[in-house]
């Protein structure tokens, strides 16, 4: 299995390249494009953001000419499709050659967050390093999708997202994703259960309920354990949301440190709002970078397990400001 997609792999036509003050990355586009989108220039910032190779490649699909048979433009977006998802998955295996290139210039006793902790990592480089390994994880599963599927996979990846390594999400998925994420997340606000002034400063204090929100405001667990169980074990929920908070920690102080709110592409800052529990959909940029800095702002002055269960608009800010 390893061997077909490694050779499938290799055969890709992919000749997108990047400049990076440290490495070379294997794609950075100036422009993105969806089919349902307008074109938006990247204003690239190295620092604070990682390569655009971690998100998907533009996705152009053909349109139908009145003289076009059925079969003919169907097969044309089939084949685009299967373009879309050959770059997508060289994306994937070249992010994780070249983030082990990065990993291997660090001293061998030092952990990657310590690495960023010290500045020996930007948040751009962490970023990279991180969602390399997560997609390259993605990728035995997702690549028999591909497989079996063909031309079809774009049919089978809405009931299988989480499988679908970044760079392999088509536009109309990851809005899907994101519906559904926010649908979750506002079913467990209005089940009226949480007392914001009462929650523990720390996980391991909080009680099931609050836990189980967390759980899935930040999508830690399937769906499916609420449905059949209605929650998902409290241990696992538990060890999740302390590695979640961890992870939320580093990549607050790496966003101050490395530029602000202000520096990051807009689908960088949908991406960590999304990871803070916080609905991005039908907001527009302005509104998005607010979020993202109230959160930073009251951070400072409000345990995380605070603003993990309570909306932005609830959210204080203190006596400063950041960014």
């Amino acid at each position: 299995m390893t061997t077909i997609l490694i050779w499938r792999i290799r055969s890709f036509q992919y000749t997108f390249r990047t400049h990076h003050p440290k490495i070379n990355y294997p794609y950075q586009p100036p422009l993105r494009q969806s089919s349902t989108a307008s074109v938006t220039r990247i204003n690239h910032n190295p620092l604070i953001n990682p390569p655009s190779s971690t998100l998907p490649p533009p996705l152009v699909l053909p349109s139908r000419s009145p003289s076009q048979s059925t079969i003919s433009y169907y097969f044309a977006l089939g084949r685009a499709y299967l373009g879309f998802y050959k770059i997508g998955a060289k994306a994937v295996y070249t992010n994780f050659q070249e983030s082990r290139v990065l990993i291997n210039r660090l001293p061998p006793s030092l952990s990657i967050p310590d690495a960023l902790k010290q500045g020996q990592l930007s948040r751009g480089e962490w970023q990279f390093i991180r969602r390399s390994r997560q997609d390259f994880a993605k990728v035995p599963l997702f690549a028999l999708v591909f497989i079996v599927c063909g031309e079809f996979t774009p049919l089978v990846v809405f009931f299988l997202g989480g499988v679908v390594p970044r760079p392999c999400r088509i536009p109309k998925q990851i809005g899907s994703m994101r519906e559904k994420a926010e649908e979750r997340r506002q079913r467990s606000f209005r089940s009226g259960t949480l007392q914001s002034n009462r929650i523990s400063p720390t996980i391991e204090a909080l009680r099931h309920e609050e836990l189980q929100h967390i759980g899935r405001s930040l999508g830690l667990y399937s769906k499916w354990w609420d449905r059949m169980f209605n929650g998902a074990p409290t241990a696992l929920v538990r060890s999740r949301a302390q590695k979640r908070v961890e992870y939320l920690g580093l990549d607050d102080m790496a966003i101050t440190r490395d530029g602000g709110v202000g520096r990051m592409e807009i689908e960088e800052v949908r991406i960590a709002l999304e990871e803070r529990g916080v609905d991005v959909l039908g907001k527009n940029d302005t509104v998005l970078n607010t979020q993202l800095r109230t959160w930073l702002n009251a951070g400072k002055f409000q345990p995380v397990t605070r603003l993990l269960v309570t909306r932005p608009s609830v959210w204080q800010e203190g006596n400063h400001r950041t960014n």
